[in-house]
Protein backbone atom coordinates (compact mmCIF):
# COMPACT_ATOMS: atom_id res chain seq x y z
CA UNK A 1 0.00 0.00 0.00
CA UNK A 2 1.31 3.44 -0.91
CA UNK A 3 2.58 5.73 1.83
CA UNK A 4 2.62 9.50 1.37
CA UNK A 5 4.76 12.13 3.05
CA UNK A 6 3.38 15.63 2.57
CA UNK A 7 4.09 19.27 3.39
CA UNK A 8 7.78 18.74 2.71
CA UNK A 9 10.49 20.52 0.83
CA UNK A 10 11.42 17.92 -1.78
CA UNK A 11 14.66 17.78 -3.71
CA UNK A 12 14.11 15.19 -6.42
CA UNK A 13 17.63 15.23 -7.79
CA UNK A 14 16.40 17.33 -10.71
CA UNK A 15 14.14 19.96 -9.18
CA UNK A 16 13.29 21.54 -5.86
CA UNK A 17 9.64 21.62 -4.72
CA UNK A 18 9.03 24.11 -1.92
CA UNK A 19 5.75 22.55 -0.71
CA UNK A 20 5.58 19.01 -1.98
CA UNK A 21 4.75 15.38 -1.36
CA UNK A 22 6.22 11.95 -2.09
CA UNK A 23 4.16 8.76 -2.48
CA UNK A 24 5.99 5.43 -2.38
CA UNK A 25 6.00 1.74 -1.63
CA UNK A 26 9.39 0.06 -2.13
CA UNK A 27 9.74 2.37 -5.14
CA UNK A 28 8.76 5.97 -5.56
CA UNK A 29 5.28 6.18 -7.11
CA UNK A 30 4.94 9.91 -7.59
CA UNK A 31 6.04 13.30 -6.31
CA UNK A 32 4.79 16.81 -6.89
CA UNK A 33 3.32 19.94 -5.36
CA UNK A 34 0.84 19.67 -2.53
CA UNK A 35 -1.86 21.38 -4.58
CA UNK A 36 -1.59 18.50 -7.07
CA UNK A 37 -2.11 15.75 -4.47
CA UNK A 38 -5.54 14.10 -4.63
CA UNK A 39 -5.19 11.69 -1.70
CA UNK A 40 -4.52 12.12 2.02
CA UNK A 41 -1.06 12.19 3.50
CA UNK A 42 0.20 9.58 5.97
CA UNK A 43 2.91 11.75 7.47
CA UNK A 44 3.17 15.51 7.75
CA UNK A 45 6.80 16.59 7.29
CA UNK A 46 6.08 20.06 8.69
CA UNK A 47 8.36 21.65 6.13
CA UNK A 48 11.36 19.34 6.59
CA UNK A 49 13.57 18.49 3.61
CA UNK A 50 13.12 15.15 1.84
CA UNK A 51 15.85 14.06 -0.56
CA UNK A 52 17.50 10.83 -1.79
CA UNK A 53 19.33 8.96 0.98
CA UNK A 54 23.12 8.87 0.98
CA UNK A 55 25.39 6.09 -0.26
CA UNK A 56 28.90 5.36 1.02
CA UNK A 57 31.08 3.78 -1.68
CA UNK A 58 34.03 2.74 0.51
CA UNK A 59 33.93 2.08 4.24
CA UNK A 60 35.25 -0.29 6.90
CA UNK A 61 32.52 -1.35 9.32
CA UNK A 62 35.00 -3.24 11.51
CA UNK A 63 36.74 0.04 12.43
CA UNK A 64 33.72 0.86 14.62
CA UNK A 65 35.25 -0.84 17.65
CA UNK A 66 38.48 1.19 17.39
CA UNK A 67 36.93 4.45 18.57
CA UNK A 68 38.80 5.64 21.67
CA UNK A 69 41.20 2.69 21.59
CA UNK A 70 44.69 3.35 22.93
CA UNK A 71 47.71 1.47 21.56
CA UNK A 72 51.43 2.14 21.40
CA UNK A 73 51.41 4.20 18.22
CA UNK A 74 54.37 5.99 16.66
CA UNK A 75 54.18 5.41 12.90
CA UNK A 76 56.67 6.98 10.52
CA UNK A 77 54.94 5.82 7.33
CA UNK A 78 51.53 4.69 6.12
CA UNK A 79 52.58 1.04 6.26
CA UNK A 80 53.50 1.49 9.92
CA UNK A 81 50.01 2.89 10.60
CA UNK A 82 48.61 -0.39 9.30
CA UNK A 83 51.12 -2.49 11.24
CA UNK A 84 50.71 -0.66 14.54
CA UNK A 85 46.93 -0.25 14.47
CA UNK A 86 44.66 -1.81 11.85
CA UNK A 87 46.47 -5.09 11.29
CA UNK A 88 46.61 -5.68 15.05
CA UNK A 89 42.89 -5.03 15.30
CA UNK A 90 41.62 -7.10 12.38
CA UNK A 91 43.53 -10.20 13.52
CA UNK A 92 41.51 -10.22 16.76
CA UNK A 93 38.04 -9.98 15.21
CA UNK A 94 35.73 -12.95 15.54
CA UNK A 95 32.01 -13.54 15.15
CA UNK A 96 31.03 -11.52 18.24
CA UNK A 97 33.16 -8.54 17.30
CA UNK A 98 32.03 -8.53 13.68
CA UNK A 99 28.36 -8.68 14.63
CA UNK A 100 28.70 -5.99 17.29
CA UNK A 101 30.57 -3.62 14.97
CA UNK A 102 27.95 -4.21 12.28
CA UNK A 103 25.02 -3.24 14.50
CA UNK A 104 26.76 -0.14 15.83
CA UNK A 105 27.78 0.90 12.32
CA UNK A 106 24.21 0.40 11.13
CA UNK A 107 22.95 2.67 13.91
CA UNK A 108 25.48 5.35 13.05
CA UNK A 109 24.77 5.16 9.33
CA UNK A 110 21.03 5.32 9.87
CA UNK A 111 21.38 8.44 12.01
CA UNK A 112 23.49 9.94 9.20
CA UNK A 113 20.86 9.21 6.53
CA UNK A 114 22.89 6.52 4.74
CA UNK A 115 20.87 3.81 3.02
CA UNK A 116 23.61 1.83 1.27
CA UNK A 117 27.24 0.97 1.97
CA UNK A 118 30.09 -0.67 0.07
CA UNK A 119 31.94 -2.33 2.95
CA UNK A 120 35.52 -3.58 2.71
CA UNK A 121 35.88 -6.04 5.59
CA UNK A 122 38.97 -7.56 7.20
CA UNK A 123 39.12 -10.25 9.88
CA UNK A 124 42.14 -12.32 8.99
CA UNK A 125 41.58 -15.02 11.60
CA UNK A 126 37.84 -15.28 10.98
CA UNK A 127 37.28 -15.43 7.23
CA UNK A 128 34.70 -18.07 6.37
CA UNK A 129 31.23 -16.80 7.24
CA UNK A 130 32.29 -13.23 7.99
CA UNK A 131 30.34 -11.63 5.14
CA UNK A 132 27.02 -13.36 5.96
CA UNK A 133 27.32 -11.97 9.51
CA UNK A 134 27.65 -8.44 8.14
CA UNK A 135 24.79 -8.96 5.71
CA UNK A 136 22.49 -10.42 8.35
CA UNK A 137 23.08 -7.54 10.76
CA UNK A 138 23.16 -4.60 8.37
CA UNK A 139 20.73 -5.75 5.68
CA UNK A 140 18.39 -8.38 7.14
CA UNK A 141 17.93 -6.79 10.56
CA UNK A 142 18.82 -3.11 10.17
CA UNK A 143 17.12 -2.87 6.77
CA UNK A 144 19.93 -1.11 4.93
CA UNK A 145 21.47 -2.16 1.62
CA UNK A 146 25.04 -3.45 1.44
CA UNK A 147 27.69 -4.56 -1.02
CA UNK A 148 30.26 -6.57 0.91
CA UNK A 149 33.70 -8.07 0.37
CA UNK A 150 36.49 -9.61 2.45
CA UNK A 151 40.02 -8.25 2.23
CA UNK A 152 42.33 -10.66 0.40
CA UNK A 153 45.97 -10.23 1.41
CA UNK A 154 49.13 -12.32 1.57
CA UNK A 155 50.12 -10.92 4.95
CA UNK A 156 48.47 -13.63 7.12
CA UNK A 157 48.30 -16.61 4.79
CA UNK A 158 44.50 -16.62 4.50
CA UNK A 159 44.30 -15.43 0.90
CA UNK A 160 42.64 -18.55 -0.50
CA UNK A 161 40.01 -18.50 2.24
CA UNK A 162 39.30 -14.84 1.49
CA UNK A 163 38.98 -15.49 -2.23
CA UNK A 164 36.54 -18.32 -1.55
CA UNK A 165 34.53 -16.19 0.91
CA UNK A 166 34.19 -13.43 -1.68
CA UNK A 167 33.16 -15.82 -4.45
CA UNK A 168 30.64 -17.66 -2.26
CA UNK A 169 29.04 -14.42 -1.11
CA UNK A 170 28.96 -12.96 -4.62
CA UNK A 171 27.24 -16.05 -6.00
CA UNK A 172 24.60 -16.18 -3.26
CA UNK A 173 23.73 -12.47 -3.20
CA UNK A 174 22.21 -11.04 -6.35
CA UNK A 175 19.30 -8.88 -5.23
CA UNK A 176 18.27 -5.29 -4.60
CA UNK A 177 19.41 -5.31 -0.98
CA UNK A 178 22.80 -7.05 -1.06
CA UNK A 179 25.61 -7.98 -3.44
CA UNK A 180 29.25 -9.00 -3.33
CA UNK A 181 32.61 -7.97 -4.77
CA UNK A 182 36.14 -9.38 -4.70
CA UNK A 183 37.93 -7.63 -1.84
CA UNK A 184 41.66 -7.00 -2.20
CA UNK A 185 43.80 -5.13 0.29
CA UNK A 186 46.41 -3.37 -1.87
CA UNK A 187 49.00 -4.19 -4.48
CA UNK A 188 51.89 -4.18 -1.99
CA UNK A 189 50.37 -7.04 0.05
CA UNK A 190 49.39 -9.14 -2.97
CA UNK A 191 51.91 -11.36 -4.74
CA UNK A 192 51.65 -12.58 -8.31
CA UNK A 193 50.50 -16.06 -7.28
CA UNK A 194 47.57 -14.60 -5.33
CA UNK A 195 46.59 -12.26 -8.16
CA UNK A 196 46.55 -15.23 -10.53
CA UNK A 197 44.17 -17.04 -8.16
CA UNK A 198 42.01 -13.92 -7.84
CA UNK A 199 41.90 -13.52 -11.61
CA UNK A 200 40.83 -17.14 -12.04
CA UNK A 201 38.12 -16.76 -9.40
CA UNK A 202 36.77 -13.49 -10.80
CA UNK A 203 36.81 -14.74 -14.40
CA UNK A 204 36.13 -11.19 -15.57
CA UNK A 205 32.73 -11.26 -13.82
CA UNK A 206 33.30 -10.21 -10.20
CA UNK A 207 34.26 -6.54 -9.76
CA UNK A 208 37.14 -5.90 -7.37
CA UNK A 209 37.23 -3.49 -4.42
CA UNK A 210 40.83 -2.51 -3.67
CA UNK A 211 42.95 0.21 -2.03
CA UNK A 212 45.17 1.88 -4.61
CA UNK A 213 48.15 4.15 -3.95
CA UNK A 214 46.87 5.25 -0.56
CA UNK A 215 50.49 5.58 0.50
CA UNK A 216 53.31 6.31 -1.93
CA UNK A 217 54.99 3.02 -0.93
CA UNK A 218 52.16 1.09 -2.61
CA UNK A 219 52.99 2.64 -5.97
CA UNK A 220 56.76 2.34 -5.45
CA UNK A 221 56.43 -1.35 -4.56
CA UNK A 222 54.57 -2.05 -7.77
CA UNK A 223 57.11 -0.16 -9.88
CA UNK A 224 60.21 -1.55 -8.18
CA UNK A 225 59.09 -5.18 -7.73
CA UNK A 226 56.87 -5.65 -10.76
CA UNK A 227 58.11 -3.11 -13.27
CA UNK A 228 54.78 -1.37 -13.67
CA UNK A 229 52.39 0.92 -11.83
CA UNK A 230 49.44 -0.47 -9.85
CA UNK A 231 46.56 -0.19 -12.33
CA UNK A 232 48.56 -1.68 -15.25
CA UNK A 233 49.53 -4.52 -12.92
CA UNK A 234 45.88 -5.20 -12.12
CA UNK A 235 45.01 -4.97 -15.81
CA UNK A 236 47.71 -7.51 -16.67
CA UNK A 237 45.77 -10.02 -14.57
CA UNK A 238 42.40 -9.13 -16.10
CA UNK A 239 41.26 -7.48 -12.86
CA UNK A 240 40.21 -4.07 -14.14
CA UNK A 241 36.66 -5.38 -14.29
CA UNK A 242 33.76 -2.94 -14.93
CA UNK A 243 32.18 -1.48 -11.76
CA UNK A 244 35.30 -2.11 -9.71
CA UNK A 245 36.19 0.32 -6.92
CA UNK A 246 39.69 1.77 -6.61
CA UNK A 247 39.85 3.52 -3.23
CA UNK A 248 42.09 6.52 -2.55
CA UNK A 249 44.20 6.77 -5.75
CA UNK A 250 46.26 9.56 -4.19
CA UNK A 251 49.49 8.72 -6.01
CA UNK A 252 48.25 7.38 -9.35
CA UNK A 253 49.24 9.14 -12.58
CA UNK A 254 47.26 10.16 -15.66
CA UNK A 255 47.80 6.86 -17.45
CA UNK A 256 46.29 4.97 -14.51
CA UNK A 257 43.28 7.29 -14.30
CA UNK A 258 42.80 6.73 -18.03
CA UNK A 259 42.92 2.94 -17.57
CA UNK A 260 40.31 3.12 -14.82
CA UNK A 261 38.10 5.15 -17.14
CA UNK A 262 38.65 2.81 -20.10
CA UNK A 263 37.63 -0.18 -17.99
CA UNK A 264 34.56 1.54 -16.50
CA UNK A 265 35.84 1.58 -12.92
CA UNK A 266 35.25 4.09 -10.14
CA UNK A 267 37.69 5.98 -7.91
CA UNK A 268 36.45 6.21 -4.31
CA UNK A 269 37.58 9.48 -2.77
CA UNK A 270 38.16 9.56 1.01
CA UNK A 271 39.66 12.97 1.81
CA UNK A 272 39.09 12.95 5.59
CA UNK A 273 40.82 9.62 6.11
CA UNK A 274 43.65 10.57 3.78
CA UNK A 275 44.32 13.78 5.68
CA UNK A 276 44.10 11.97 9.02
CA UNK A 277 46.77 9.51 7.87
CA UNK A 278 48.91 12.28 6.41
CA UNK A 279 49.18 10.52 3.04
CA UNK A 280 48.04 13.41 0.84
CA UNK A 281 44.94 14.41 -1.09
CA UNK A 282 43.90 12.84 -4.38
CA UNK A 283 44.07 15.12 -7.41
CA UNK A 284 40.41 14.91 -8.40
CA UNK A 285 40.77 17.29 -11.33
CA UNK A 286 43.49 15.12 -12.85
CA UNK A 287 41.41 12.00 -12.31
CA UNK A 288 38.30 13.58 -13.81
CA UNK A 289 40.12 15.12 -16.77
CA UNK A 290 41.32 11.63 -17.69
CA UNK A 291 37.76 10.34 -17.73
CA UNK A 292 37.62 8.33 -14.51
CA UNK A 293 34.42 8.58 -12.50
CA UNK A 294 34.77 9.49 -8.84
CA UNK A 295 32.49 8.34 -6.02
CA UNK A 296 32.24 9.26 -2.35
CA UNK A 297 33.58 7.02 0.40
CA UNK A 298 35.04 7.60 3.85
CA UNK A 299 37.42 4.66 4.51
CA UNK A 300 35.68 4.02 7.83
CA UNK A 301 36.49 7.50 9.13
CA UNK A 302 33.19 8.29 10.85
CA UNK A 303 29.77 7.70 9.37
CA UNK A 304 28.24 10.96 8.19
CA UNK A 305 28.71 11.72 4.48
CA UNK A 306 28.26 15.45 5.04
CA UNK A 307 31.73 15.72 6.58
CA UNK A 308 33.18 13.99 3.53
CA UNK A 309 31.29 16.34 1.23
CA UNK A 310 32.86 19.33 2.89
CA UNK A 311 36.36 17.90 3.22
CA UNK A 312 36.36 16.89 -0.44
CA UNK A 313 35.73 20.43 -1.59
CA UNK A 314 38.08 21.99 0.96
CA UNK A 315 40.82 19.48 0.19
CA UNK A 316 40.80 20.36 -3.51
CA UNK A 317 40.78 24.10 -2.85
CA UNK A 318 43.84 23.68 -0.66
CA UNK A 319 45.55 21.28 -3.07
CA UNK A 320 45.27 23.84 -5.86
CA UNK A 321 45.56 26.84 -3.52
CA UNK A 322 42.50 28.34 -5.17
CA UNK A 323 39.05 29.20 -3.74
CA UNK A 324 37.48 28.26 -7.11
CA UNK A 325 39.32 24.96 -7.66
CA UNK A 326 36.33 22.74 -6.87
CA UNK A 327 32.68 23.77 -6.97
CA UNK A 328 29.49 22.40 -5.51
CA UNK A 329 28.50 21.32 -9.03
CA UNK A 330 31.68 19.20 -9.10
CA UNK A 331 30.56 17.72 -5.80
CA UNK A 332 27.13 16.98 -7.28
CA UNK A 333 28.72 14.92 -10.05
CA UNK A 334 30.56 12.77 -7.51
CA UNK A 335 27.33 12.07 -5.63
CA UNK A 336 25.52 11.23 -8.87
CA UNK A 337 28.33 8.81 -9.77
CA UNK A 338 27.94 7.18 -6.36
CA UNK A 339 24.24 6.61 -7.01
CA UNK A 340 25.13 5.19 -10.43
CA UNK A 341 27.65 2.74 -8.97
CA UNK A 342 25.11 1.42 -6.45
CA UNK A 343 22.51 1.14 -9.21
CA UNK A 344 24.93 -0.95 -11.27
CA UNK A 345 25.57 -3.38 -8.41
CA UNK A 346 22.06 -3.73 -6.99
CA UNK A 347 20.12 -3.36 -10.24
CA UNK A 348 17.72 -0.74 -8.91
CA UNK A 349 17.78 2.97 -9.68
CA UNK A 350 19.04 5.32 -6.93
CA UNK A 351 19.54 9.03 -6.57
CA UNK A 352 16.24 10.60 -7.60
CA UNK A 353 12.81 10.97 -6.11
CA UNK A 354 11.09 9.96 -9.29
CA UNK A 355 8.67 7.25 -10.36
CA UNK A 356 10.39 3.85 -10.46
CA UNK A 357 13.39 4.84 -8.36
CA UNK A 358 14.19 3.17 -5.04
CA UNK A 359 12.24 4.69 -2.15
CA UNK A 360 15.43 5.39 -0.20
CA UNK A 361 14.62 8.74 1.36
CA UNK A 362 16.17 10.88 4.05
CA UNK A 363 14.25 13.57 5.94
CA UNK A 364 16.36 16.45 7.27
CA UNK A 365 15.49 19.18 9.77
CA UNK A 366 16.50 22.12 7.58
CA UNK A 367 14.79 25.50 7.63
CA UNK A 368 16.52 27.61 4.95
CA UNK A 369 17.23 31.21 6.03
CA UNK A 370 17.54 32.31 2.38
CA UNK A 371 15.74 31.42 -0.88
CA UNK A 372 16.34 27.87 -2.12
CA UNK A 373 15.66 26.14 -5.43
CA UNK A 374 17.30 23.56 -7.71
CA UNK A 375 19.83 26.14 -8.95
CA UNK A 376 21.38 26.80 -5.55
CA UNK A 377 20.42 23.57 -3.73
CA UNK A 378 23.98 22.24 -3.63
CA UNK A 379 25.24 25.51 -2.20
CA UNK A 380 22.63 25.15 0.55
CA UNK A 381 23.77 21.57 1.01
CA UNK A 382 27.43 22.51 1.34
CA UNK A 383 26.98 25.53 3.57
CA UNK A 384 23.90 24.65 5.63
CA UNK A 385 22.14 21.32 5.13
CA UNK A 386 25.34 19.57 6.20
CA UNK A 387 24.87 21.04 9.69
CA UNK A 388 21.25 19.95 10.05
CA UNK A 389 20.02 16.84 11.84
CA UNK A 390 18.69 13.81 10.01
CA UNK A 391 15.20 13.18 11.35
CA UNK A 392 14.10 10.05 9.48
CA UNK A 393 15.33 7.44 7.02
CA UNK A 394 13.34 5.17 4.71
CA UNK A 395 14.98 2.33 2.76
CA UNK A 396 12.94 0.48 0.13
CA UNK A 397 9.98 2.33 1.63
CA UNK A 398 10.57 0.89 5.11
CA UNK A 399 11.06 3.36 7.98
CA UNK A 400 14.39 2.59 9.64
CA UNK A 401 14.27 5.74 11.76
CA UNK A 402 11.45 8.16 12.59
CA UNK A 403 11.91 11.36 14.59
CA UNK A 404 15.50 10.34 15.39
CA UNK A 405 14.42 6.98 16.87
CA UNK A 406 15.69 3.81 15.21
CA UNK A 407 12.78 1.41 14.63
CA UNK A 408 14.53 -1.75 13.45
CA UNK A 409 16.47 -2.70 16.60
CA UNK A 410 17.08 -1.56 20.17
CA UNK A 411 19.86 0.99 19.79
CA UNK A 412 20.44 1.36 23.53
CA UNK A 413 21.08 -2.37 23.90
CA UNK A 414 23.29 -2.44 20.79
CA UNK A 415 25.56 0.27 22.17
CA UNK A 416 25.59 -1.25 25.65
CA UNK A 417 26.69 -4.61 24.23
CA UNK A 418 29.32 -3.06 21.97
CA UNK A 419 31.02 -1.33 24.89
CA UNK A 420 31.53 -4.71 26.58
CA UNK A 421 32.77 -6.31 23.35
CA UNK A 422 35.18 -3.44 22.70
CA UNK A 423 36.53 -3.54 26.24
CA UNK A 424 37.37 -7.24 25.90
CA UNK A 425 38.81 -6.73 22.43
CA UNK A 426 41.13 -3.94 23.55
CA UNK A 427 42.49 -6.06 26.43
CA UNK A 428 43.44 -8.77 23.91
CA UNK A 429 45.38 -6.48 21.60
Amino acid sequence: MAYTIGNAMVYTGDEFIREGYVSFEDRVISTGRMDELKSKIDRDAHGMLVMPAWINAHTHVYSTLARGMSLQFNPMSFTQILEQLWWKLDRKLGQVEIESSAYVAAAEFIHAGVSTIFDHHSSQNFVKGALPILKRSIVDVAGMRGIFCHETSDRDGTQIESIEENVDFFKSNHNEKSAGMMGLHASFTLGDRTLREVSKACDGQIPIHIHVAEGIEDELYSINDHGMRIIPRLESYGLTIPNSIYAHCIHIDESEANLISKNKGYVANTTQSNMNNGVGVADLEMIRSNGAKMVMGNDGFGFSPVFDLRSTVLGQKNLYKSPTAFSTSDLKSIIENTFELASNHLKVKFGKIKSGYAADLVMIEYDPPTPIDEKNFWDHLFFGITESRVNSLYVAGKPLMIDNEIKVFDEVEVRKASRKVAETLWKNL
